[in-house]
């Protein structure tokens, strides 16, 4: 009889314990932000390459063909010093036929529900943050972050960039009333043993890019 006693009040602490441990907290935080910054690109943000034909693709069939760079005027305008970030998004994700995984590249779309056709990059270039030159910085999650060097530094898909107000080898961003940048944009399509023939083939690249307030 004691036994059973003894085996009902283990089973007893055993569920208070489960008990305990089936509940969360949760927190909702964050902060309105009295400034306000508004983004814009050049020309609507289209690069247009044209109609390309297929026959002026590099003629070694194994090779990719890097087309010209293209360069839109980047500008964000806020009320007053902000600190923020512009995030870019690609809208074509999974799309990019860059060699390895293409994460540092944005897709072109898919052709015929499943080929892809190339991928672009992104970098900044001549960047002013209230008209004076800064360093630019980038991150991943606006935590850590680290120096992104203009014209060399490709800007991947989901990182964003700033300017640097840190010192030595502890990056920050600087809060900006007024920044300019030159996007350049180096689009590369596949190679032509890789591509479907006889038929256009559709270049359909898209990105976003946000203002984040960090």
């Amino acid at each position: 009889m004691k036994n059973s006693i003894f085996t009902a009040a283990l089973l007893l602490a055993g569920v208070s314990n489960v008990l305990a441990a089936s509940s969360v907290d949760l927190s909702v935080t964050g902060a309105i932000t009295p400034a306000a910054c508004t983004p814009a690109l050049s020309g609507g943000g289209v690069v247009d390459h044209g109609k390309i034909s297929f026959s002026d693709l590099n003629p070694v069939p194994s090779r990719d063909t890097a087309l010209p760079v293209a360069s839109l005027a980047l500008s964000v305008n806020c009320t007053a010093a902000t600190l923020f970030a512009i995030k870019s998004s690609d809208n074509r994700g999974g799309t990019s036929a860059e060699p390895g995984a293409g994460l540092s590249s944005f897709g072109l779309g898919l052709v015929n529900g499943d080929k892809k056709v190339g991928w672009y990059t992104l970098k900044t270039s001549s960047s002013l943050a209230d008209g004076v030159s800064q360093p630019v910085i980038e991150s991943a999650d606006g935590k850590v972050w680290f120096n992104a060097p203009e014209d060399t530094q490709i800007w991947q898909p989901d990182w964003m960039r700033a300017f640097n107000a840190g010192t030595g080898t502890n990056p920050a961003p600087l809060p900006v009333q007024a920044m300019t940048s030159d996007l350049l944009i180096q689009t590369t399509i596949l190679r032509k043993d890789q591509l479907p023939t006889g038929q256009e083939l559709q270049l359909d690249g898209s990105a976003t890019l946000d203002v984040v307030y960090l």
